[in-house]
């Protein structure tokens, strides 16, 4: 068996785990309020109240989207108690950012048409909350995977 092979045998006995950090996608939906209560805040000083709070509803859709995203793919594995194999957690994923895409549009929609907010502020600090804020949040050590030596060697588990 050459070194190439080892290699191989070796990594299909390694078991690969992803730790859940509820607690940071608290904290990046904090930082995206904070973010836009901050942006709000210096509109209302150099601009009016109007274009302040259009801000500020941008912003917390973006903000709200993330906690329900997030909700919805810890509450799925808190309910099932066990580790999901990768395609049902990728499914629950893919669907989860269906849903915070669809509930984005129609906030939206509804802020824009029936509230009548200005939209230059609220797509600003709708991009700030959501693009911005999540590039700082690459700034975040990534050490939440975990290996182990996989006892059964047949699958792995995430």
């Amino acid at each position: 068996m050459n070194s190439s092979q080892s290699s191989l045998a070796q990594k299909s006995r390694l078991k690969y785990e992803s730790r859940s950090r509820p607690g940071l996608i608290v904290k990046l939906a904090a930082w995206q309020f904070a973010g836009t209560i901050l942006f709000s805040l210096v509109l209302y000083v150099f601009t009016d109240t109007r274009v302040a709070v259009s801000a500020l509803i941008g912003g917390s859709i973006a903000a709200l989207t993330s906690l329900y995203m997030a909700g919805r793919l810890f509450a799925a594995r808190a309910r099932s108690g066990q580790s999901q194999s990768a395609p049902q957690m990728l499914a629950r994923f893919y669907a989860s950012v269906v849903l915070k895409v669809l509930f984005t549009l129609s906030m939206m929609a509804i802020c824009i048409i029936v509230i009548k907010v200005s939209v230059a502020p609220f797509i600003i600090a709708y991009l700030i909350a959501a693009v911005v804020i999540n590039l700082l949040f690459l700034l975040v050590p990534a050490d939440d995977v975990i290996v182990q030596e996989d006892q059964d060697a047949g699958h792995e588990k995430i």
